[in-house]
């Protein structure tokens, strides 16, 4: 049997580019889409009496763009407007970029998984201290609010939609080789419409485990199961059960999918806070292998004390009897038990080479005996000499003999020497010397001023009498020097 009509439950797209009319293109295939639910808003009379305040909660879970366009339908109604603080957990990325349609769209506002609500768990973790809001219908699955109550998370419940099977009794059921259904409620809105259905030769495809459950307990054979491993989405799994049917005319067996594990528990980690004690929660834990302690050797000093009460144990002694013992013979029994304990102390100590053996000191080098013997005659007692009682002065005495035994002050006089005749003539020279040498500088800075003044004016001056005799002066007391 080869498949040419096939009905679709869901709307028809609106781009040319789906991959819908790609398959009915290359395989000649006829593709009818009629939805099998539609989906009523509930009024904001109905929604008031469930006492959900909107403005408690700034973490919302949304799983369809039908919940999307009803939580923000419902806050419009009850004239709330809500806050861009508020953080979106969608479960597609189709949903978070649907959720541009009212507000802006931002990376650290809106979050979403590929496939299921687990995904998100790090993040919900996150921020576990704030209150979720799951707007959802009134017939949905059970997989979130189990996921959301297994760890513990605050959140409510609120109907916002009603799913309700459409009107199709003017379809001729029969007339199509396969049928695709996407929702348990779309498998159960069949038998409202056709109460009298059988299924015959006709093909039943299904997209998720609830809605192959719900067709099994409506004794329903279902023939094509997506998503399965080659074919992720329900177009690829279409074209592929289409593609193997018209070549052998038997469809291939279905590849039933496992069923789902059930939801993920969070550990939460709980920092203790400094200085005070919490009770025992749940916490993570990393058990690491215990190292084995090594027991230490028991001294001997307790072993000998073990023997000396196991080999003198007391005798019972009646009341009447017991007579009190004197002070001397006491003092002597503890004398004996401490030289005891001591005795077993210096033995330990020989045995761990703590002290030294005298075998040790005889090995020592030659040059270390002056040494040894110095030692030896600094811990010998010597005679003890009665010393004299030393009187302290007094403060009198003290400053007395303090400027006693002080050094006379002795200043230094300069002694200053006339000058002789031969120093005053050399004295003179330098400072003729020195007048010369400023007559020579003043002539030469007037030598170069008037040479500038020469430049700037291009005419030539000739020099007069006076200036010859001073540079002649000056180059007679050049050669002087």
């Amino acid at each position: 049997m080869k498949i040419r009509n096939v009905l679709i439950s869901q709307p028809k797209p609106e781009s040319e580019k789906s991959p819908y009319y790609d398959i009915a293109r290359n395989y000649k295939v006829n593709f009818e889409f009629r939805p099998f639910i539609k989906v009523e808003g509930m009024p904001c009379n109905d929604f008031r009496k469930q006492r959900i305040d909107l403005s408690q909660y700034s973490c919302i879970i949304l799983n369809s763009r039908n919940a999307v366009d009803n939580y923000f339908r419902i806050a419009s109604e009850m004239r709330y407007t809500v806050p861009e603080k508020n953080k979106y957990f969608c479960l597609s990325e189709a949903v978070a970029l649907y959720l541009q349609k009212y507000i802006v769209y931002r990376k650290r506002k809106i979050f979403f998984s590929q496939q299921s609500i687990e995904e998100l768990s790090d993040l919900i973790r996150k921020n576990k201290d704030e209150k979720f809001l799951f707007p959802c219908s009134d017939k949905h699955l059970d997989k979130i609010t189990e996921f959301l109550q297994a760890n513990r998370i605050n959140f409510t419940k609120g109907v916002f939609y009603c799913t309700v099977s459409s009107n199709m009794t003017d379809l001729a059921i029969k007339s199509y080789d396969m049928i695709v259904f996407f929702t348990p409620h779309g498998v159960q809105s069949l038998f409202d419409n056709f109460p009298d259905y059988a299924q015959g030769e006709q093909k039943i495809g299904v997209f998720g485990y609830a809605a192959y459950q719900m067709a099994l307990s409506l004794n329903l054979h279902v023939d094509l199961i997506a998503p399965m491993p080659h074919a992720p989405s329900m177009t690829m799994a279409l074209e592929w059960f289409i593609r193997e049917t018209n070549k052998a005319g038997v469809s291939p067996a279905p590849i039933i999918p496992p069923a789902p594990e059930p939801p993920k528990v969070i550990i939460p980690v709980q920092r203790k806070a400094k200085g005070k004690k919490q009770k025992s929660e749940i916490t993570e834990k990393v058990t690491k292998p215990v190292k084995e302690k090594k027991q230490k050797p028991v001294k001997e000093a307790k072993q000998i004390q073990s023997k000396s009460k196991t080999a003198s144990p007391k005798k019972s002694i009646s009341r009447k009897s017991a007579k009190p013992v004197s002070k001397k013979i006491a003092k002597k029994s503890t004398a004996k038990a401490a030289s005891s304990i001591a005795v077993a102390k210096k033995t330990d100590k020989k045995k761990q080479g703590l002290v030294k053996a005298k075998s040790v000191v005889k090995s020592v080098k030659p040059k270390f005996k002056k040494v040894a013997a110095k030692k030896k005659a600094a811990t010998t007692k010597k005679p003890v000499i009665a010393a004299k009682k030393v009187v302290k002065p007094t403060k009198k005495t003290t400053l007395s003999k303090k400027l006693k035994s002080a050094k006379p002050i002795v200043v230094k006089k300069k002694i200053t020497k006339k000058p002789s005749k031969g120093s005053l003539a050399k004295a003179k020279k330098k400072v003729t010397v020195q007048k010369k040498k400023a007559v020579t500088t003043k002539a030469k800075a007037s030598i170069t001023r008037k040479a500038v003044a020469t430049k700037k004016t291009k005419t030539p001056i000739k020099k007069t009498v006076v200036q010859k005799k001073k540079t002649s002066s000056v180059k007679s007391s050049r050669k002087k020097k």
